[in-house]
């Protein structure tokens, strides 16, 4: 019996790959962590690395219109945006500064020059050129900013082309202000001649993505545009801000800041945001255990060689039940929940440690306690859970909290645990293939991890759990180009003015 495993396919012309396809979130429950975030930190992704090429591009698209005005360009608004792009990349090249678009391009150096010195913009940054700097048609701007650009209400999309919108015509603004006239105006000279020279891009430094000052018009409109209360009158993101300074404040580290803030609820209780990353959190944990069952039925797969499907049942529930001592007695999984009073951090912690290890039966064991468990913490703060839920228009997003633990795990709790084991694990076989089937469509995509054939489950591709990114990286670097945060990482007045009149103003 053959095996569809991706990772082992050759690919003669006779035998390729009939379509499977991997991807992250193969149960399709992560939607409820993205939706969640980006509720606590909208208008900003975990690909838009630093506020200034907001206010970057704005400044390019009303450059942009009045040369076309004028008539002083040819170029498409899309090649004028990627040569500007590259240029900014050229200019950050030896900043020691992340997340700037282009620079793999660069560092690579993979551009040609004119001649020694001098780079060519048209040729590693027009859409047409062999060798591009970007694949994506309108660049990084529309790949990745775009989304963000429009939330802002700064600019808008009509007939393949963009416009600003009146809020990012005022930018746009600010950030002439903000600039010199003499390194605007040699910025475009670059853009429109399509290349750019080493003494040029050492005049264009004040210009560089990390150079916003601070005070100038440009500061004032970005600093507004990132801690102001949302339209709808949410001040979600503007206290997840305030949070992540107190939490530097108290050498918090960013990569601490989730489980950190689910620790700390009770201490930030007059904010929302606060009780928006322990839901969060809750989501995420709750997402890694299903994930992880499936993990093990995956390996399981491989280990039997395609089985029939209740062989495959038979021998995960014996498994896992080898990994059980106290467990066995409990009646029913709702007597077994109510024995749990674990940390939830050190449990999920233990979770992720096991899949590290590879002990796949042993982290479902642990998946499962772990569920029981979020059952106990749902319970005791269901209503403020549902209220979040709904306020923030989640209750619909698949894999949320509340529909979760009621499909796993109270629509179950009078079973015995071995059948609870041998319910979920084809629970979740069931609702895997409806969500990779739902996810294909009209294409002829397979996302379905498993196949069933001639009365066996066949392997296709073994997926891992992973966690989703919450936006954390990318406000740190927002806060680092406003100043709040300064190149050792400390905060600085501005931070500090900030969290002493917050609610003030």
């Amino acid at each position: 019996m053959p095996q569809y495993k991706q990772s082992d396919i050759t690919a003669p012309f006779w035998a390729t790959n009939d379509g499977f396809k991997g991807g992250r979130d193969p149960m399709g429950i992560q939607n409820s962590s993205v939706a969640t975030y980006g509720r606590l930190l909208p208008g900003l992704t975990n690909l838009t690395g630093h506020i200034r090429y907001y206010s970057l591009y704005c400044w390019l698209l009303s450059e942009y219109d009045k040369l076309e005005t004028e008539e002083q360009t040819e170029i498409h608004q899309y090649n004028f945006i990627r040569r500007a792009e590259l240029a900014m990349a050229l200019i950050m090249k030896d900043q020691n500064v992340g997340s700037i678009v282009g620079a793999l391009f660069v560092s690579q150096q993979r551009y040609n020059l004119i001649e020694k010195g001098l780079y060519n913009l048209a040729d590693g940054g027009d859409y047409n050129s062999e060798d591009k700097y970007w694949t994506y048609q309108t660049g990084a701007f529309g790949q990745y900013y775009l989304g963000s650009l429009i939330f802002y209400e700064l600019v808008k999309i009509e007939e393949g082309r963009f416009y600003l919108r009146d809020k990012g015509k005022a930018l746009a603004s600010a950030f002439r202000e903000s600039v010199d006239e003499d390194t605007r105006d040699l910025f475009i000279e670059c853009l429109v001649e399509g290349s750019i020279s080493e003494d040029e891009m050492e005049k264009l430094l004040p210009l560089g993505i990390n150079r916003i000052t601070v005070g100038s018009a440009e500061w004032d409109s970005l600093n507004h545009l990132l801690t102001k209360q949302d339209e709808d009158g949410s001040s979600l993101r503007r206290e997840t801000v305030l949070l992540m300074l107190k939490d530097l404040e108290s050498n918090v580290s960013i990569n601490e800041f989730v489980e950190h803030r689910f620790l700390n609820v009770d201490e930030d209780i007059d904010y929302d945001a606060s009780f928006g990353w322990y839901f969060y959190y809750l989501c995420e944990a709750f997402h890694y255990c299903i994930e992880s069952i499936f993990c093990l039925i995956l390996n399981e797969l491989d280990n039997l060689h395609n089985p029939p499907l209740k062989d495959l049942v038979e021998d995960i529930k014996k498994k896992m039940l080898s990994y059980m001592e106290s467990e066995k007695k409990y009646r029913s999984i709702d007597e077994w929940r109510q024995k749990l009073s674990d940390k939830i951090e050190d449990m999920f912690y233990e979770l992720k440690g096991f899949i590290y290890e590879k002990d796949y039966t042993q982290a479902a064991v642990q998946s499962l306690k772990l569920l029981l468990r979020l059952q106990n913490e749902y319970e005791l703060n269901k209503e403020n859970i549902l209220e979040f839920q709904n306020e923030n228009d989640l209750s619909r997003q698949r894999g949320i909290l509340s529909e979760g633990l009621k499909s796993y795990v109270m629509l179950h709790s009078k079973l015995p645990v071995d059948k609870y084991i041998v319910t979920i694990v084809r629970q979740i076989m069931q609702e895997h293939t409806i969500i990779a089937i739902g996810k294909m469509g009209n294409t002829d995509t397979d996302l379905r991890k498993f196949i069933f054939e001639d009365g066996r489950v066949v392997l296709v591709e073994i997926r891992y759990p992973t966690t989703t990114s919450p936006r954390i990286d990318s406000l740190y670097n927002f806060l680092q180009d406003l100043n709040y945060i300064n190149s050792d990482g400390e905060l600085t007045d501005i931070a500090y003015k900030f969290i002493q009149n917050y609610g003030n103003n």
